[in-house]
């Protein structure tokens, strides 16, 4: 979930707002004698400066409380300056992207921000180093399947049935990301958060404006994923349009129409040849070559999609 710094401006100008109207008090955050989350110096990729982590240890099922248990990972990038009680919560996109290993990204972008404002930085339960879940899609015996889909259906049958036998993956929802996230801000002694969410990210910052109010005091979202919309049945209908707008903005500009006269002939032209089998490459280790299909292909053009320069 990258964001270019142009983004994050109407997050800077609301949070100049809010503290210009409130008055925040300004401090660090008030330290809690019985915290759960015992913070500690530590150091994180591409960070030089300092770090404070910690972990919060909860049950997988909260009604279950002596159940399987997760170690929900936490980290805080102090602000600069001196800090008010309402620190920024980047919410990460995906499904399944970590936060703490973005943390030198964060860094950079909120910069301006920082004076004033610690970044807190939680892996969702599930992700990075919050007791993660991770499938192995790729089958070495059957490496032709991984051309033809990017989630081979066998593939992800397989890994929900090797999940299934050691967690409950009913309790991997937003509303206990929303409960995690609260506990946290408590436990740290924080007031209110300033959400930053993109994608997927956004509607888990949906679900914990719904569950706690009181605890989100601003929140930006980017690339807004609509509670009521079942993702991804929308990914094939919004990409056709996507592709589609690709190829008019290339109709209609001079330099690329004369670059590539016959650019959506030649689209169609290869779907159909990837659709027939015709499009056969190498894999590594293997002697004979394999059919690419559609599936793969059209998920690489949805993804460069996502952006105007990788579109372009």
């Amino acid at each position: 979930m990258r964001f270019p710094l142009r983004l994050l401006l109407p997050m800077i100008a609301v949070l100049q707002c809010a503290n210009a109207e409130n008055g925040a008090a300004s401090g660090n955050p008030p330290a809690r004698s019985t915290s759960a989350i015992a913070l500690t110096p530590c150091k994180l990729p591409e960070l030089e400066e300092p770090v404070r982590c910690g972990v919060l240890d909860v049950p997988e099922n909260p009604a279950k409380p002596r159940g399987r248990r997760l170690q929900i990972r936490v980290a805080v990038l102090p602000a600069t300056g001196q800090a008010l009680p309402d620190p920024l919560v980047p919410l990460m996109g995906g499904p399944g992207e970590a936060a703490i290993s973005e943390a030198a990204y964060f860094a950079e972008q909120f910069a301006p921000l920082r004076r004033d404002h610690d970044i807190l930085l939680v892996d969702q339960r599930g992700t990075g180093e919050s007791s993660a879940l991770r499938c192995e899609l790729y089958s070495a015996e059957d490496r032709a399947a991984s051309l033809m889909d990017l989630f081979p259906l066998a593939a992800v049958e397989r890994c929900r049935q090797q999940l299934s036998a050691r967690v409950d993956l009913t309790q991997y929802t937003y509303l206990r990301f929303a409960s995690d996230l609260e506990q946290v801000r408590r436990e740290l002694g924080y007031e209110k958060m300033n959400l930053f969410a993109g994608s997927y990210g956004t509607r888990a910052a949906q679900v914990i404006m719904r569950a706690y109010p009181q605890s989100v005091r601003t929140a930006y979202l980017g690339s807004v994923v609509p509670i009521d919309v079942i993702a991804p049945l929308t990914m094939a209908k919004t990409a056709q349009g996507v592709i589609d707008s690709m190829l008019d903005a290339c109709a209609a500009e001079s330099a690329c129409k004369t670059a590539f006269p016959n650019i959506r002939e030649e689209f169609h032209q290869l779907i159909a040849r990837l659709d027939a089998g015709e499009v056969r490459v190498a894999i590594p280790g293997r002697s004979e070559t394999f059919p690419i299909r559609r599936g793969r292909v059209i998920e690489w053009f949805r993804s460069m999609n996502y952006r105007p320069g990788t579109a372009a």
